[in-house]
């Protein structure tokens, strides 16, 4: 959409969270109208925005999403937490409205390359992988989207000065993109998740490869060459693999583009050239899954042209992201590992597989997304010592646990109770890495990670 045709339009925002405020404060001066509708009731600590916004004429609803502001919209931007089979979007769609995302509409405002990471695993730690590599090579990038500030939100105040957005997307604001083509797309993994969300898995899959089909010939794609569903990817555009699993000769040489990981090092390939980056010791980030998302963000820097050594030396000072195997403490023989970040079971085993070897104490649950746990539970079976449960998810994960014949299972009420509990264990590891969404007990997994951290600097030697 042209931005000259948008100043004629009214324009609906559904959802009054940080997106949809940042979005209609960004609207202003850029529209012809903005109504804001909120289907729950105005939070307090939201009048001081309200009152801003309405001093610019925004208009708000709350408790409702009225007929009267639909018929109104030419437009609608819609907040990702809201479903495809919501009845709101029914509505819409009957109407035969156009829905697009925040992300979308802030694409029409810049002309600064946008890459864009996603996957079910790994984008926030790659996003801002890929944002430091940048801010160390002395160019100007800034992370954005799913993680920190809105897109929206940065736009706003730093286009001059940004020579890089670095958007960590969900499959939720892909959905809402129907347009959306960016610089450099990156999909890291595709394993089931968000499918209360999306209905099923194929919607989901489906939802991930919009954000490529949509790309320009001259952008560049970042794949997991490993990943079996990328395989299914039909692209035009140009092609940047990465590989952690071992791949043989043939392979390597039939990929002009690729990053990779071969005999504990990180190397490169650029058509028939092919360098060694960085020792897999020289990073400071745990896992395996790590290690590939290095390899992504050193595809990505490779199509901007930074220097192998300015990616090597960024490498080494990266420290990695909060709540994800985030280092708290040791206390009494045990090492304390924050991982709230770990939504869905395929992080979890990727959180145990950076301590195989280790004795591990786990605690998991929260709000059950109904995933398949079979995968988990086997590599918890080899690996784990104990399984401590929490949320709404304990009385299935106990019984398929149960089921599998793991006995060593205690249930508590809380995440309190649960730290206490991992204190009579003889493990050396206690990996929080819940495998669900913290929505039952907290209002993020930020806020369930720092109240973790807080339980466990409280903790007292003996």
């Amino acid at each position: 959409m042209d931005t000259n045709e948008l100043k004629e339009k009214t324009v609906l925002v559904l959802g009054a969270g940080k997106t949809g405020i940042a979005t209609s404060r960004f609207l202003i001066g850029k529209v012809k109208n903005i109504l804001l509708s909120e289907c729950k009731a105005k939070l307090n600590y939201l009048n001081n925005e309200i009152n801003d916004l309405s001093s610019h004429g925004v208009k708000f609803e709350f408790n409702k999403n009225s007929d009267d502001f639909l018929k109104q919209a030419d437009l609608i931007i819609i907040s990702p937490g809201i479903s495809p089979q919501s009845e709101i979007v029914k509505k819409i769609n009957n109407l035969n409205k156009p829905i697009i995302s925040d992300i979308e509409l802030g694409k029409y405002f810049t002309k600064k390359p946008v890459i864009a990471v996603t996957g079910t695993n790994g984008k926030t730690t790659t996003t801002s992988l890929i944002t430091h590599l940048i801010n160390s090579s002395g160019k100007k990038a800034v992370s954005c989207g799913n993680i920190g500030n809105p897109f929206l939100e940065v736009l706003n105040k730093e286009e001059e000065n940004i020579d890089f957005y670095v958007l960590e997307i969900s499959s939720y604001q892909i959905y809402y993109s129907p347009d959306l083509s960016c610089e450099i797309a990156v999909c890291l993994n595709i394993t089931p998740d968000h499918l209360d969300w999306h209905g099923n898995l194929n919607h989901y899959i489906e939802t991930k490869k919009k954000l490529f089909y949509g790309q320009k010939s001259n952008s560049w794609s970042v794949l997991n060459y490993s990943d079996p569903v990328m395989k299914s990817f039909r692209l035009k555009n140009n092609i940047f693999y990465f590989s952690y699993n071992l791949l043989n000769q043939n392979q390597i040489k039939d990929l002009p583009y690729l990053a990779y990981f071969e005999n504990n090092i990180l190397k490169l390939k650029e058509k028939n050239n092919i360098c060694e980056i960085i020792n897999k010791n020289e990073l400071n980030i745990l896992g395996g899954h790590n290690i590939e998302n290095s390899l992504a963000s050193i595809a990505v820097a490779k199509i901007i042209n930074l220097s192998n050594k300015d990616i090597k030396d960024s490498l080494k000072t990266f420290k990695g992201v909060e709540h994800r195997l985030e280092h708290i403490r040791n206390l009494n023989g045990k090492s304390f590992y924050n991982d709230s970040k770990a939504t869905n079971p395929e992080a979890t085993i990727r959180a145990i597989e950076s301590f195989i070897g280790k004795k591990i104490t786990l605690i998991l649950g929260g709000r059950d997304k109904k995933t398949n746990l079979s995968n988990m539970i086997d590599i918890i079976k080899r690996h784990v010592s104990e399984v401590i449960l929490f949320g709404e998810a304990k009385e299935r994960f106990y019984n398929e646990l149960n089921k599998s014949n793991f006995k060593q299972v205690k249930i508590v009420n809380d995440l309190s109770e649960a730290i206490s509990a991992s204190l009579c264990s003889e493990s050396d590891i206690i990996l929080f890495s819940p495998a669900c969404s913290s929505f039952d007990m907290f209002k993020n997994y930020e806020e369930r990670g720092e109240i973790f951290k807080e339980l466990v600097c409280k903790l007292s030697s003996h």
